[in-house]
């Protein structure tokens, strides 16, 4: 299930590395990483909660705030881009990711659809297209969305299995034909 929040990403084919717990250097610490070490293409990953309020809050007026939950997640993001950034042409990030030059983004995974209003919803997609952090985009997610698309994802497998046992059988068939 780690594995997968990296198809989020096109340029993670092959997940070899997975770890819980990312350290940026000593200061900042990621709840997950999923990267290509033959691409060099690394996703950080933040799991925020699932509350009423992680996205947004009431304040009795008729817009609601950000939240301090997510304001938190989304400033460890850009706080994970600083630290990369900072530390790119340094040994100490060669022996990291084997390369000085990595391509990696940031996902923020947080609350729950139903508690966001269709304003909000609107809210939130404009900030994540339009808010870059040093020219990248940060994907946020909530855990209703992980849910929907791991179930997606995972549904065209048997599908796959079945389409590639069909094209076996049809070169079977063609090789004997050809005996």
């Amino acid at each position: 299930m780690s594995a997968f929040i990296g198809f989020y990403v096109p340029q993670i084919i092959r997940f070899n590395q997975i770890k819980h717990e990312f350290t940026f250097f000593g200061d900042f610490r990621a709840d997950l990483a999923v990267g290509d070490s033959v691409n060099n293409t690394y996703c950080f990953i933040e799991f925020e909660d699932a509350t009423e309020d992680s996205i947004f809050i009431e304040k009795g007026r008729s817009t609601s705030d950000w939240s301090p939950r997510f304001e938190h997640g989304f400033s460890q993001i850009i706080d994970w881009f600083w630290k990369i950034d900072d530390f790119k042409n340094t040994s100490l990030a060669r022996s990291i990711f084997g390369s000085e030059n990595i391509e990696f983004y940031g996902i923020l995974v947080i609350g729950r659809d139903a508690f966001i209003s269709p304003i909000d919803k609107a809210r939130l997609n404009w900030r994540l297209n339009k808010v870059l952090v040093d020219s990248r985009k940060v994907i946020c997610i909530t855990f209703d969305q992980l849910a929907r698309d791991m179930r997606d994802r995972l549904s065209l497998y048997p599908l796959i299995y079945e389409t590639e046992s069909e094209a076996e059988q049809n070169i079977s068939t063609n090789e004997s034909d050809l005996s």
